[in-house]
Order: C-alpha cells, then structure tokens, then sequence
C-alpha cells in the first residue's frame, strides 16, 4: 500500500516505489542473514573459550571428561567454521562484549540453582 500513496496514484512511479522497496528488503533480510551467522560464530567461538577453561579444570587423570570436553570443543570449533564459511560478519566490538557479559551472568548464576 506504502508505493501506491507514494505514487499519487501513478502506476509507474507505484511500480518503481514497490521495486525500489523489494530491494531495500531484500538486502536488509540478507544483511540480517549474515548478522545471525556472526551471533553463531561468536556464541561459539565464546563456547569453546568457556570448554577451554573447563579442559584446564579437569584432572589429567580424568580421560573420560576431558575426552568428553574435547568433542563438544571441536563440535563448536565446527559450528563456528560452518557459520563463517555461510557468510557470517563479524559482530561490533560492543555486542561482543555485551554477549561475554551474558554469558557470565549465566553460568555465574547456573552455579546457584
């Protein structure tokens, strides 16, 4: 409806308007697109940090856990790797942050429940 009031009832310029707009949504969509596979690559680059730390906690003993730890690493070394082959973008600098700091938040009050 937005390219036929645009028009002023001129079919020509209606089309142009509609065409113009499919465009504009049409990028949007796939720039969103790519932004999601960057919020994947990075909950998972973030993941395998967190799966690190836990690899130092563990006992070199304790073959079964570490062998465990090592394979959901390499599962979300591979999800990343897929979603950056996909065409992810990497996120801002600020939203990054603001993930890690989600993401504390979350396993500092999963310890409490």
């Amino acid at each position: 409806i937005l390219p036929l009031v645009a028009a002023n009832g001129d079919p020509e310029m209606a089309i142009a308007y509609a065409s113009m707009l499919a465009l504009l949504v049409g990028g949007f969509m796939v720039l969103g697109a790519r932004a999601g596979l960057g919020f994947v690559a990075e909950t998972e680059r973030q993941v395998e940090g967190h799966l690190d730390r836990h690899l130092l906690a563990l006992p070199a003993a304790d073959r079964r856990s570490r062998a465990i730890v090592a394979s959901m690493k390499a599962d979300e070394i591979a999800h990343a790797e897929a979603a950056r082959r996909a065409g992810a973008i990497p996120l801002p600098r600020p939203a990054v942050m603001l993930m890690g700091l989600c993401a504390r938040i979350m396993t500092g009050t999963a310890r409490w429940i």
